[in-house]
């Protein structure tokens, strides 16, 4: 295993880290982008997030919200350009 790989291993938690993993999980991102964002291992912030009593969703629920936002956006209908301008006047 590369040493990069290992670099977080044990590595402790500070607060600032803490505070944007429950960000995180309260906007409804996933572990595996939330790992990302914190440069820690998924698995690191799926106990994490269960010891803060935070869990992720479940994949299922997850994209079932995510699905939700996207249908409510494209019903949403765009303002054209000449819209735009005609309304300026």
């Amino acid at each position: 295993m590369p040493m990069s790989a290992k670099s977080n291993a044990c590595r402790p938690w500070d607060d600032e880290q803490v505070e944007r993993l429950k960000e995180l999980i309260s906007s409804g991102a996933s572990a595996v982008r939330a790992a990302a964002a914190l440069k820690r291992a998924r698995s690191s912030v799926q106990v994490k997030a269960r010891k803060l009593g935070m869990p992720f969703m479940a994949s299922r629920d997850a994209k079932r919200l995510r699905d939700a936002k996207i249908a409510a956006a494209e019903s949403v209908p765009l303002r054209t350009h000449a819209a735009a301008a005609s309304s300026d006047r």
